[in-house]
């Protein structure tokens, strides 16, 4: 039988970012400049959308990632 809690806490999102901060910053620049498109080109443009697409896409991407982390520090603990 497994020793161990269940339904053990996950760590908080600051750490976990804190872990991965290369994945993290490349989606925060990856939003910025998706940002800047959408403002300098217009509702109007087809790379409005397509920035806005892409500004979804990095949010999941993010949110994937950090519930990734928090499995394994989870899993890495109860292996403790």
């Amino acid at each position: 039988m497994r020793s161990g809690r269940h339904g053990a806490a996950r760590p908080p999102i600051g750490v976990l970012i804190q872990q991965d901060r290369v994945d993290f910053s490349l989606f925060a620049l990856h939003a910025v400049i998706a940002v800047v498109v959408m403002i300098s080109t217009g509702v109007a443009s087809v790379a409005f959308w397509l920035s806005l697409l892409s500004i979804i896409a990095s949010a999941v991407l993010a949110v994937r990632r950090i519930d990734r982390l928090s499995r394994e520090e989870v899993a890495d603990e109860e292996l403790l």
